[in-house]
């Protein structure tokens, strides 16, 4: 069954890719029937993390992205790579990013909020417009707060096979979140958060605050009454014949590993004045926009066919929203309107 929801699968039409193809190749280089080289990293590299594969499988207790990714760490030892990834592992090394120089990083010192936002690298360098909508929601609600010069989380390092690395990210990470003296963590980036939760105890590192998702922290403003919208928050000339109709993309970690479904569609439908139509699968059926993992550099040509498949299947017309940026790089192709959720929200509360 697990055939039918792999996004990689459905572009490429190899069994190599298949989610069997994937984990036999695996148990076989695990067991020493196979050794590493390209081609065998090039297969079992293709996985988003979208845990598509888990939607009609009989058995709940098996996570076959993460046991890919841990069999994967094994080649980097051996000496295969995959030559698309290296520079992007090089800038890591560099700059604390995977996307080179960081710039545009808004830092504010002060030192006595309790709340400290991460923004992620993604964000950072390839939409700094949905960092300022953050800092412009905040203020509205009076929510004092601090941003840090972040590094990166030190998940892609992780998917690049570079396990040292990620920890060295992380601790640095934990240092500066630390010395903030904040008390709470708010993650847009579903990639963070999943990182900060759940792969950092792994990596010997605790983050020392309360980690919360950014849908349920902006999700609470709205419902304390800090933050009112007050309209659609959709300029006219990204409307559709007028119609104000927006459809929300679930991101894989928020809809199947956090289980954050219902905290967005609340927020859309605290904005008055848009009409809120679900695509053909939503919640935790959603499907990938092929962004998951890094994979939109890692493989950019199937990322794409994966997104305009996924493209396919929200209402034409529709102004698409999502809360991962991820998700707003991967949908936003051939012009058509994509804002990140905090970006429509702070349109609204204008």
């Amino acid at each position: 069954m697990c055939r039918n929801e792999c996004p990689v699968l459905q572009i490429l039409g190899r069994e190599a890719v298949a989610p069997s193809g994937k984990a036999r190749i695996s148990a076989m280089i695990k067991e020493g029937h196979l050794a590493w080289d390209e081609a065998m990293l090039e297969a079992t590299s293709n996985c988003l993390g979208c845990r598509g594969c888990t939607i009609h499988c009989p058995f709940p207790e098996l996570n076959l992205c993460d046991e890919l990714l841990f069999t994967r760490l094994t080649a980097k030892a051996d000496g295969v790579g995959l030559p698309a990834c290296e520079p992007y592992l090089n800038n890591l090394k560099k700059y604390s990013s995977p996307y080179g120089q960081k710039t545009g990083v808004v830092v504010k010192p002060d030192q006595g909020a309790e709340v400290l936002i991460f923004n992620g690298c993604t964000s950072l360098a390839n939409n700094p417009a949905s960092i300022e909508a953050v800092r412009s929601l905040l203020n509205r609600a009076g929510v004092s707060y601090q941003m840090i010069d972040e590094d990166c989380c030190g998940y892609p390092a992780e998917v690049w096979g570079d396990k040292e690395l990620a920890r060295q990210l992380a601790a640095e990470n934990n240092r500066k979140f630390t010395e903030s003296g904040a008390k709470k963590l708010i993650i847009n980036c579903p990639e963070c958060w999943s990182t900060f939760t759940r792969r950092y105890p792994d990596w010997d590192q605790q983050v020392p605050l309360e980690i919360i998702d950014g849908p349920t922290f902006f999700l609470q403003l709205i419902r304390d009454g800090h933050l009112q919208p007050t309209q659609s928050g959709l300029p006219d000339e990204k409307i559709d014949s007028g119609k104000k109709m927006v459809s929300y993309h679930d991101p894989c970690i928020w809809a199947r590993t956090a289980e954050k479904t219902e905290q967005p569609p609340e927020i859309l439908q605290s904005i008055p004045g848009i009409t809120v139509q679900e695509p053909f699968t939503s919640g935790a059926c959603t499907r990938c926009c092929g962004g998951g993992s890094m994979f939109q550099l890692s493989f950019p040509r199937t990322a794409s066919a994966i997104a305009r498949r996924r493209l396919e299947e929200f209402p034409e017309g529709a102004v698409l929203v999502t809360a991962c940026p991820f998700c707003r790089e991967g949908l936003f192709q051939d012009g058509r309107p994509v804002l990140e959720l905090v970006e429509l929200l702070d349109r609204a509360c204008q």
